[in-house]
C-alpha cells in the first residue's frame, strides 16, 4: 500500500500533467470542501529532516563556497577513489 505522502505527490504530478480542463474543473469541485492551510514562514517538511548535523551542513556549505570562489579545487571521483583505496588498502 502506498503511503499518504507518496499518493499526494503522485496525484499532484498527474494534475500538473493534465490538460483536460473539464477533468481539472471536476477535480476542483471534488476538492472544494477541503480546507487548505498556508504554511507558516518557518514551515518545514518533517519527513525530510536532514540526517546531517548542523556542523556537518555548515562544513558542506563552507566547502561549496570555497569551491565556487576557487580557493579549493575538486578532484574527479576516480582519482578520489584511487586515493581512498591506496590509503586504506582496498
Amino acid at each position: 500500500m502506498m503511503d499518504i505522502n507518496a499518493l499526494k505527490i503522485q496525484l499532484m504530478q498527474k494534475i500538473i500533467a493534465c490538460n483536460d480542463d473539464v477533468l481539472l474543473k471536476q477535480i476542483g469541485e471534488l476538492l472544494q470542501g477541503v480546507e487548505v492551510k498556508e504554511p507558516e514562514k518557518d514551515y518545514e517538511v518533517e519527513s525530510h529532516k536532514n540526517l546531517l548535523s548542523k556542523e556537518q551542513l555548515e562544513e558542506l556549505d563552507r566547502r561549496l563556497e570555497a569551491y565556487k570562489s576557487g580557493t579549493e579545487k575538486a578532484i574527479p571521483w576516480e582519482e578520489a577513489k584511487r586515493e581512498i583505496e591506496k590509503k586504506y588498502g582496498f
